[in-house]
Order: C-alpha cells, then structure tokens, then sequence
C-alpha cells in the first residue's frame, strides 16, 4: 500500500476512523481538518489552521467513488479531487506510528525529512509554518520521505505522533 501514490491512506497500525461531515469551505485531499458538530448536532468539517493539534486530514473521495485509489480516464488521481464548500467531506483520524500521505506546504524546507512537522495556515503539513523558519509549536508527526510529483503539488509521507 506504501508504493500506491494515489491514496492518502497509507499504513495503519490501529482502527483508525473514519468521519464524514459538511466542509466549512473548499478542502483539498490531504490536508489537516478538524471535524466539529454544530448547534443542531451535525458534523461539519473545517480546515486546519497553523498549527493546529489534530490527527484528522481529508480523505480522497468514496462515496460515490472517483477512480478509487487509481488514475482515472482524464489521468487524475483521487488525491486531486477536491471537495466544495457544503460536500459531504470524509476524514480520517490517526493514531500514533500511523502513516499517511499529506500534501506539502511549499513553505517547508528543501528536506522536511526525519524532522518534526505540523499544519500550515492553509492545512497543508510542513517543518517551517510560515516560510520564516518556524518549527512548528504543535507538531503532529516526523516526516519520512517526499513523493515530487511534476504536475500537482508534492507529497510527504508522515508517521504521526
């Protein structure tokens, strides 16, 4: 499943969960979220600001699938498709030694690797928050390994905390 570079998910260690909610605002797949219920009591997911402490990131699309964990006919990967502001967004939650592939900030450095790291203004994972040299006060895992990709934005594979 590590060599798969079409699906957020990576390896897990324990049952991880699974949350769907509607999305505050546009989400990318791949990015830190936080999941809350409002007044009523319904699940809505918003993105993750800098810094933030979650475990939760947006996953690719199921439900109905959209080329699964494979390039569709147009050469899109689920990764790419993202989810409009009032979709029904789903989320997974990691645990500790979970795996998971993120988008990267283009505020992190030239080796994100084998350093701390945490979410960026915009929801994507990095090892400097705001392109200024700042390590992140609230890191969520230690990046393992950067997947360049030519067309969209790079990967990093992250072990969380």
């Amino acid at each position: 499943m590590i060599d798969n570079k079409q699906s957020v998910l990576a390896q897990v260690h324990n049952e991880n969960s699974y949350l769907g909610g509607e999305a505050d605002s546009a989400l990318e797949v791949g990015t830190g979220c936080v999941a809350y219920k409002d007044a009523d009591g319904n699940w809505h997911v918003r993105q993750a600001t800098a810094d933030e402490d979650t475990k939760r990131v947006v996953r690719e699309q199921r439900n109905p699938p959209r080329g699964g964990m494979t390039v569709d006919d147009t050469g899109t990967s689920a990764l790419d498709y993202a989810y409009n502001a009032g979709d029904n967004t789903e989320t997974v939650g990691f645990n500790r030694w979970d795996r998971a592939r993120l988008r990267l900030s283009p505020n992190a450095t030239a080796d994100p690797t084998d350093v701390p790291v945490g979410w960026d203004v915009n929801g994507l994972i990095t090892d400097d928050i705001d392109g200024a040299g700042t390590d992140p006060a609230n890191p969520v895992g230690r990046g393992i390994e950067v997947i360049e990709r030519t067309d969209e934005d790079n990967l990093l594979i992250v072990e969380f905390y």
